[in-house]
């Protein structure tokens, strides 16, 4: 794909992307050495920089950076399993997912349910995806590209299987998906936090999942939710 035309405007989402990275403890474990490169030589904290599930595990471990940036091709491993090692022990490491082929749903399901904070495609990286990826996991939401949400759905039967969620729990999930907490969600809807933990209860129980990111992804896959335009995360 020639940028040329679209240059201006990944200077712009650069510019803005280091910015957002100012002050954050950021860990790299990408497959690609030039990537590294580039983003090491920034003005971003990186405080560590691994090309191997084993080394960015070690680091995330060590440093227990705010945001680890990770890329599902790596030279040993896989990122996806290193996200599910890092949710599994680090919860509270936001993690962002640089998928190389976007066909791999299996891989796309295991991340989301690990607990993955945002997963966005290489190939759409620049311009546009990969800024918004980052405002929305830096800001606390997830963010799963459009790219993907179609391919989750297919195959998916809207509804099948599980109890049919009230207009107001449709709500809840959809402030959920925004990466909204309890009482954000208690103030948009204007009602109280019991309630909004209720609907989140039931949500939960009509979809058979355990926890809000499971949730995320059948509200998704089942087509009972649409995922928030850019900049509407919020």
């Amino acid at each position: 794909m020639d940028l040329t035309p679209l240059l201006s405007q990944v200077r712009d989402d650069v510019t803005q992307g280091l910015v957002l990275l100012n002050g954050v403890r950021l860990v790299l474990c990408l497959g690609s050495r030039a990537q590294v490169a580039l983003l090491v030589g920034t003005p971003a904290r990186v405080l560590g920089a691994a090309t191997t599930a084993a080394e960015g595990l070690a680091l995330v471990r060590q440093h227990q950076p705010t945001l680890l940036l990770v890329s599902d091709r790596l030279e040993e491993g896989c990122g996806v399993d290193l996200v599910v090692q890092v949710k599994r022990s680090h919860p509270e490491v936001r993690t962002l997912l640089i998928l190389s082929q976007e066909h791999r749903l299996a891989l796309i399901q295991a991340a989301l349910r690990a607990g993955c904070d945002g997963i966005v495609p290489e190939s759409r990286l620049l311009p546009g995806s990969g800024l918004q990826a980052l405002q929305t996991v830096l800001g606390g939401g997830m963010y799963l590209d459009r790219s993907l949400v179609g391919a989750l759905r297919t195959g998916q039967q809207t509804g099948s299987g599980h109890e049919r969620l009230s207009a107001r729990e449709r709500q809840v999930l959809e402030r959920v998906v925004r990466g909204l907490s309890n009482s954000e969600i208690a103030g948009d809807l204007m009602v109280s936090v019991d309630t909004v933990k209720t609907h989140v209860r039931n949500v939960l129980l009509k979809l058979r999942v355990r926890g809000r990111i499971q949730a995320v992804v059948a509200g998704l896959q089942l087509g009972l939710v649409d995922w928030p335009r850019p900049g509407s995360n919020r």
